[in-house]
């Protein structure tokens, strides 16, 4: 099974901020896009604010703090964020709104992943709906919310395999680097 090495998040919503950082501590290369140059500003600040937060706590070391923010690209071309990523979390919205566009930059082994929507819509809207899932983020007791993976209406076992792979990375790394619970 392929690793989830390359994340593209569509949408630079707080969800997707929130992403694109775990994601980064994880070790992916994330690149964030939204058409607005406004919401891509507002998403740099919060990845920032959220990776400064986690560095005066103490929770991240000074080259984790680095690798992180090299580590977000902010982009308004959806060519450049989603062409090439293993993984697509389409944060926009909970439709499938813009996947006449993704669609065809998407190669045959790209998930991808409603962030906290309905995984039934943006499966409607893609060419390969058994590689759509949805994940979300899910408070815990600790200061670190957990990445969780539901199984789209058609996902298929290969694709659920990769993204609960990503999942425990994501969490493992989330977990030790940010203060949380000990994986």
């Amino acid at each position: 099974m392929d690793s989830i090495e390359t994340v593209a998040v569509v949408g630079a919503t707080e969800a997707g901020s929130a992403c694109a950082v775990l994601a980064a501590l994880a070790g992916c290369s994330v690149r964030v896009h939204d058409p607005s140059p406004e919401a891509l500003a507002l998403a740099f600040v919060a990845v920032r604010e959220r990776v400064e937060l986690a560095f005066a706590a103490g929770a991240i070391t000074p080259g984790e703090k680095q690798r992180i923010l090299d580590g977000v690209l902010f982009t308004p071309d959806l060519e450049e964020a989603a062409t090439a990523a293993d993984l697509v979390v389409h944060a926009a919205c909970a439709t499938a709104l813009g996947c006449e566009r993704l669609g065809p930059l998407l190669r045959a082994t790209t998930t991808v992943a409603a962030a906290g929507g309905d995984a039934a819509l943006l499966a409607g809207g893609l060419p390969q709906p058994g590689r759509v899932l949805a994940l979300s983020l899910e408070e815990t007791h600790g200061p670190v919310p957990r990445l969780r993976v539901a199984p789209g209406p058609v996902t298929v076992g290969h694709v659920l395999d990769r993204a609960w792979a990503f999942a425990a990375r994501v969490n493992r790394a989330s977990r030790v680097s940010l203060g949380g619970e000990r994986a």
